[in-house]
């Protein structure tokens, strides 16, 4: 078995009025928690703001 192993950077960033969101976006950090503690995946996430 093969253990793999690696760094994967999250693109997260904080704003001038200290909101942090996904980068490029204007998701903020808050809203895709929120969206995954009521049951959502990465894909319909992805427009949720």
């Amino acid at each position: 078995m093969a253990l793999l192993t690696g760094v994967e950077l999250i693109p997260l960033e904080v704003d001038a009025d200290g909101v942090v969101r996904v980068g490029g976006t204007r998701v903020t950090l808050d809203a895709v928690v929120a969206a995954f503690d009521e049951g959502a995946t990465s894909h319909p996430c992805e427009g949720c703001e």
